[in-house]
């Protein structure tokens, strides 16, 4: 037998209103409720310029935005930017160099904020058997490096400050960590390495590590990158992420010991190598000239040495996404055209 629904003119005029009543009230209870925000990935590059990051995880910071991030190591930037471009995560910790000879390519990211700076990051390290005590030393030399991050444009700008043509070195192409081998082993004379790996190789070669003494003002920035699709629709999740770095900031200034400890912990380090880095770090969310003009001066540099195809540098305004940084901290934004 089927079953009859009473007609709607059948019903009594009152449960029409209670009805209606109980539906409102549902909506009401219904918006009153914390929206579950979906799972952020970030693939973080291995390195004390993260430590915002490693903060904000190890201290609950993320959650406290009502966030659930997730996070993967990587070595180094260009491997991160790698997981953004191959949809596996969604943000990535980027040096700048990176970024700029991806705007080459593509235009499928932005940047949402540095979070880092140093001026000390980066160093050129021979091996004593080299006999190389000064970059000027340098030409002719086989010098290991990883193509296409900031050890490569440090490494130029380094060389031309001293008068070296670039093209009168050898480059030995090697992943970050297989720097330490080829310059022990005797494959290269030098290397331009990063942190941790410029300590470890100190470290590990002692006396036989000579770390050159360096001229130029080159800061790195170590950058948040997204995929493009998150601007716009997911704007007030990474204000929240950026909400979470911007408390990390505080905390490392005002719990430096259980900053370093954090530090420690994650890149699997002893207490001498933070006491080495952690001088060189500045922690600080901006998206302003500084980051646009060193991009701008990569870029050119870039089409001169013939790193890239193009003859145009790219529009780089365009990947610098200012709406949650803005949202955040307004004054941390300063691009003014």
């Amino acid at each position: 037998m089927p079953f009859d629904c009473p007609d709607h003119a059948s019903r009594p005029e009152g449960f029409s209103r209670r009805l209606l009543r109980g539906l409102a009230t549902a909506s009401v209870l219904l918006m009153a409720l914390p929206a579950v925000a979906q799972a952020l990935s970030i693939g973080v590059a291995r390195s004390p310029l993260s430590l915002p990051i490693y903060v904000a995880e190890a201290e609950g910071l993320f959650r406290e935005q009502g966030l659930e991030v997730r996070t993967t190591d990587c070595v180094g930037g260009q491997r991160c930017i790698g997981l953004v471009f191959d949809g596996r995560t969604d943000l990535a910790t980027v040096g700048d160099v990176p970024v700029m000879l991806a705007s080459f390519k593509r235009s499928d990211f932005v940047v949402i904020a540095t979070m880092a700076t140093t001026s000390e990051d980066l160093k050129l390290i021979a091996s004593r058997a080299s006999g190389v005590a000064a970059a000027t030393q340098l030409g002719g030399r086989r010098i290991g490096l990883v193509v296409g991050t900031a050890g490569q444009y440090f490494l130029d700008t380094l060389l031309l400050m001293h008068g070296v043509e670039p093209r009168a070195v050898t480059l030995v192409p090697l992943q970050g960590d297989g720097l330490q081998a080829a310059l022990e082993s005797g494959q290269v004379d030098a290397v331009a390495a990063w942190e941790p790996f410029g300590y470890r190789i100190v470290r590990s070669m002692k006396q036989e590590a000579v770390v050159l003494p360096k001229a130029g003002n080159y800061t790195a920035t170590m950058n948040l990158v997204a995929q493009r699709a998150l601007a716009g629709p997911r704007d007030a999740e990474l204000a929240r992420l950026l909400t979470a770095l911007q408390h990390a900031e505080q905390f490392i200034l005002r719990h430096p010991d259980r900053a370093r400890a954090i530090l420690a912990r994650r890149l699997d380090a002893d207490d001498d190598f933070v006491r080495w880095v952690w001088p060189q770090q500045v922690f600080r969310l901006s998206l302003d000239q500084a980051l646009l003009r060193t991009l701008e001066s990569e870029a050119r540099w870039a089409m001169r040495e013939g790193h890239v195809a193009g003859r145009t540098a790219p529009g780089f305004l365009a990947i610098l996404h200012r709406r949650p940084l803005s949202m955040v901290n307004p004054a941390a934004v300063g691009i003014s055209r």
